[in-house]
């Protein structure tokens, strides 16, 4: 017999796919059934992800990766009443946050009581993870139950133990589409925001990390996920160095909160980025001279390294180039194409490798220590200002390693490569005189 835990917690199922017995069980349990399309301005859409269906369509191809809805079909929408159980204490988190910190936590905690929505706005790097610890704490203290996403799969992966850790008498489920784990329900969900199409009005509150990154910025489909899997008396947040024009329209016609940190969890600046022009194209010479020289120091240096390229290709042309030239050198290439992307990003977190070359993939959400950051034709268009400044805001992250070198090579200096630098100096302003 399944276990209902398998089902619950706002979970949309297609009804042929469950046995007639779980079927009744849930339906007693509160679960309701419904078609699997509605009509709208004599428009068809689909009900799990609330996109429209192709005229002629049998079935909703927007959520087909999610398994394939016919248009006939029935869902199950199982029930959202939850019991817990009671924490009086539920963090364990020793850590302390600094005064600023101290600052949003608490008007994160006021938002969660006035069921309204927050945006937190803080550079790369200032421990917005641990401020919404607090949060968490008062969520659970509650008896609700919360969904911390992101767009990014490395990111919910580095987030799970960092959270099981200070909550370790939490349920807590880490669900994306390469998981090994099968859902049940838990109290604390880390996933990807495309697993928030499964869900509807499933969470007291969401948490969304990173919030204007690919793929979920000017994603119609996640916008979506995002609004239909939370309650109507719930809340949301919105962490980002970055946010997007849409967000910050919304603070300012008074819908959303807003909380701004400049500074970082350790107190120290963000790096700044150091820019070289390169006199010849980066394959000159096979890898170019100056771009070589830097290596081969680092290298002989024992120091750590991510090097960023514009797309998939010219990172695999300079990996062989690279290894041509430093066969000795212990380095990995991923992408979002690497089907082993995961398992070489944790290499290098543990330091076996001393080198990642990567595209955007990693230029957010993830934490190393003790690295050089270097970019790689950084006037490419595949690097805009934000994607800029979020590669730099891989290094200095840790207090004992805060002023990590970030380097950019390039051959035209153009606007994204000028305004990221300016904005950088500006938070760092910022960070001091605000």
């Amino acid at each position: 017999m399944n276990n209902l835990n398998e089902f619950l917690g706002g979970r949309i199922l297609d009804l042929k796919t469950l046995e007639p017995e779980i079927i009744e069980q849930l339906l007693e349990l509160g679960s309701t059934i419904v078609p699997a399309t509605f009509e709208k301005q004599q428009e068809l859409f689909c009900r799990r992800c609330l996109m429209k269906i192709s005229n002629n369509s049998a079935y909703c191809r927007n959520c087909l990766n999610m398994g394939k809805i016919q248009s006939t079909s029935q869902l199950l929408i199982s029930s959202t009443r939850l019991n817990f159980g009671f924490q009086e204490s539920p963090m364990t988190w020793s850590g302390t946050l600094t005064q600023l910190q101290q600052k949003v936590s608490k008007e994160l905690i006021e938002a969660f009581y006035n069921q309204s929505d927050h945006l937190i706005w803080a550079v790369t790097g200032a421990g917005k993870t641990e401020m919404t610890f607090p949060l968490l704490s008062e969520i659970i203290f509650s008896g609700k139950r919360v969904a911390f996403c992101s767009p990014r799969v490395d990111v919910c992966i580095e987030l799970f133990p960092r959270i099981k850790s200070a909550f370790p008498q939490t349920t807590i489920g880490l669900f994306h589409g390469k998981s090994e784990q099968p859902y049940v329900v838990t109290q604390i969900v880390i996933a990807t925001t495309h697993q928030l199409i499964r869900f509807e009005k499933a969470f007291d509150v969401l948490i969304v990390d990173e919030v204007d990154s690919y793929p979920l910025a000017s994603n119609v489909m996640l916008e979506k996920a995002i609004n239909k899997s939370i309650k109507e008396t719930g809340n949301t947040y919105y962490l980002s160095a970055t946010p997007p024009k849409k967000l910050l329209e919304q603070v300012k016609a008074g819908q959303v909160g807003i909380s701004k940190l400049y500074q970082r969890f350790h107190g120290h600046p963000l790096p700044e980025p150091k820019c070289h022009l390169l006199y010849k194209v980066t394959d000159f010479l096979r890898i170019n001279p100056q771009i070589q020289f830097k290596i081969k120091k680092l290298l002989s240096n024992n120091q750590r390294f991510m090097l960023f390229f514009p797309n998939i290709p010219q990172m695999k042309d300079f990996e062989k180039k690279i290894r041509r030239r430093f066969p000795q050198s212990k380095l990995v290439s991923v992408s979002s194409k690497d089907p082993d992307r995961l398992k070489k990003v944790q290499s290098f977190r543990d330091n076996h490798v001393q080198a990642i070359l990567t595209t955007t993939i990693l230029e957010r959400g993830v934490t190393f220590k003790n690295i050089t950051v270097i970019v790689v034709d950084a006037d490419a268009q595949e690097f805009s200002k934000t994607s800029l400044i979020q590669i730099a805001g891989r290094a200095g992250r840790s207090a004992d390693s805060y002023d990590d070198e970030v380097h950019f090579y390039y051959q035209n200096y153009n606007k994204q490569i000028k305004m990221a630098c300016s904005e950088i100096k500006y938070l760092n302003w910022c960070a001091k005189n605000v």
